[in-house]
This record gives C-alpha cells, sequence and structure tokens, in this order.
C-alpha cells in the first residue's frame, strides 16, 4: 500500500469515527509524519474506556505496546489463548435491527464483536482449542447461513489464522482486512475468503497502475475487459475453467465442437492470444485478472 493510499484508508476511518470528511491540501508536512499524525488521531478517538473501544484500537493497529499492556490489565483479559478473529461485511449500511440480530446470535462469553465501521463487523471468538482450516471454514459456513436468513441480508466473510496471543491481533485483522477487498475483487462469486487461499488475485493487487496497463499493453493489444462482449468473456472464463478441454468446454457451453473451435478461433484474431496453448492461457488469465483490478482502482 503506498502511503497515498494509507493516507486515504485512514482518513476514510477518521470519517467513520467522527462523522466528520477531512481533506489535505497544502500540507506542509511529509507524508510519514502526515502518517503518524493521522494514527495519533484515530489513537485518540479509540481511547475509550471501554473494553469494546480497546478491542477496536487493537485490531486497527493503533495502540502501542505500551497500552495493549495496560488495556489487557485494565479490562482483565486474558493475554494468551486462542483467539479467532472474523471481519463480516454487508453491502449495506448495518442497521440497527440488524445489529441487534448481531447481537442476539453472538452473545456467548467466548463472543465480542466490534463494528469498525458502518459495513464491518470484526467477531473475536475465543476457542478451548486451537482448529483445522476446514473447521474454522465450516464454522463461518454455518455462521453466515443462519444470519443471513434472520437479517435478510448478504454477508460476506474474511479470515485468516488463529491468533495464539491478543498482540498478534492486528497483524491478522490486517491479513483478513486485505483478504475481504481481494476476494471481493476477484472471486465475487465467493462469500467466505480465507487469506492464504487468495491466488493470483494477492500478486496483482500488490501491482502499481502504470505495470497493469503496460503488461496489457504488450500482452493483450492493450484492450480492457470493456471490450470484450459479454458472450466472447463468458467462453474464455468456461474454456480456462474447464483445464483448456475443448470437449469439456463444449459440454459446458451446450456447445458443438466446431462452434466452440470457432470462438477460439475469433479470441486469437481478438487478443493476439490462442489460449488452446498453455502459456497463452497463462497470459489471458493474468489479463482479465489485471483488468478487473484496474476497474475497481477507476471505481474508488
Amino acid at each position: 500500500m503506498t502511503s497515498a493510499e494509507e493516507i486515504e484508508e485512514l482518513l476514510d476511518q477518521i470519517q467513520n469515527q467522527t462523522g466528520i470528511r477531512f481533506s489535505i491540501t497544502d500540507s506542509q508536512i511529509d507524508d510519514e509524519e502526515l502518517l503518524i499524525t493521522l494514527k495519533n488521531m484515530l489513537r485518540a478517538g479509540h481511547s475509550s474506556t471501554s473494553k469494546e473501544g480497546f478491542l477496536r484500537g487493537l485490531l486497527l493497529g493503533l495502540l502501542s505496546d505500551q497500552e495493549i499492556a495496560e488495556g489487557i490489565h485494565r479490562f482483565h483479559l486474558e493475554k494468551n489463548g486462542y483467539f479467532f478473529p472474523v471481519l463480516m461485511e454487508t453491502r449495506q449500511p448495518i442497521s440497527s435491527m440488524e445489529q441487534s440480530i448481531f447481537a442476539q446470535f453472538f452473545s456467548s462469553g467466548a463472543d465480542t464483536l466490534i463494528q469498525t465501521d458502518e459495513c464491518h463487523i470484526a467477531l473475536i471468538r475465543q476457542l478451548p482449542q486451537e482448529s483445522s482450516q476446514e473447521t474454522l471454514r465450516q464454522m463461518l459456513f454455518d455462521m453466515q447461513g443462519t444470519l443471513e436468513a434472520e437479517a435478510m441480508i448478504s454477508l460476506h466473510f474474511a479470515y485468516d489464522r488463529i491468533a495464539t496471543s491478543l498482540d498478534q491481533l492486528p497483524g491478522i485483522f490486517l491479513n483478513i482486512s486485505s483478504a475481504m477487498e481481494i476476494g471481493n475483487i476477484f472471486s465475487d462469486t465467493e462469500h467466505i475468503h480465507w487469506a492464504q487461499d487468495l491466488g493470483l488475485g494477492k500478486l496483482v493487487y500488490q501491482l502499481p497502475v502504470e505495470t497493469c496497463e503496460e503488461y496489457l499493453h504488450d500482452h493483450f493489444h492493450g484492450l480492457h475487459l470493456t471490450d470484450i462482449d459479454d458472450e466472447t468473456l463468458h467462453t474464455i472464463h468456461t474454456f480456462l475453467d474447464s483445464g483448456l478441454s475443448i470437449a469439456e468446454c463444449a459440454r459446458n457451453l451446450y456447445l458443438h465442437r466446431n462452434t466452440l473451435i470457432y470462438r477460439l478461433d475469433k479470441i486469437e484474431q481478438l487478443t493476439g492470444l490462442d489460449i488452446r496453448k498453455f502459456d497463452d492461457a497463462v497470459i489471458c488469465k493474468m489479463a482479465l485478472m489485471i483488468s478487473t483490478y484496474l476497474i475497481h482502482k477507476s471505481d474508488q
């Protein structure tokens, strides 16, 4: 994340906390000093005497080691254990009724809910023991099904690993916050995102925009997703998902083999890539992901 992007993210957090939108113009300090100032503003806002305020500041990485130690002592928290942090996201601001449903569902003493902004709620669940990734994922599937049915909303979840100490939570929460955004960009049909299973999306997400544009220019005839019609895109995605098998793809598209071959030839004319060849298929896959990422960046 660049300094400019980190500054914008901090400004967004300050707006969520205060309801006031600040902007930076003609700053007389450099970016590093500005970041420190903004973090201090947030820290002051989160220095609540409540347990929730302390945990919010902890998750967002706003507390010093001394403040963390003092908070653990003040609120009589166990520093060590098995803490499973989860980030939940709604598409619309969370209503008071939905907040009530969340509070009832997570009423166990092992669960702590922290609303980080109007569309995100963090859950810290204390577990009795270490659990496998499969167990954690199934837990979230069950959670998703119940909450979506009760609150009548669509929920996205992001998670990483279990923390064995409270001071590990800021780093893990940073990972799952990134996983939520990356997962939403590149896996829009998935609702549960694991920070360690983001694939190429994690790589593309960290590329500078200029590098992405150069890649499309050099390897994809300068094309973007908006330059390709829906039928062609569907054919490309289905062919790649079918393991480059013409027979399998034809079955999945309900097409005659010759019709599919004709479409693949047209795709080669359009993109300069014969996606029947592995190397060209990889280049095409990367180009589609990069184009998706650039559309996301332009919408921000």
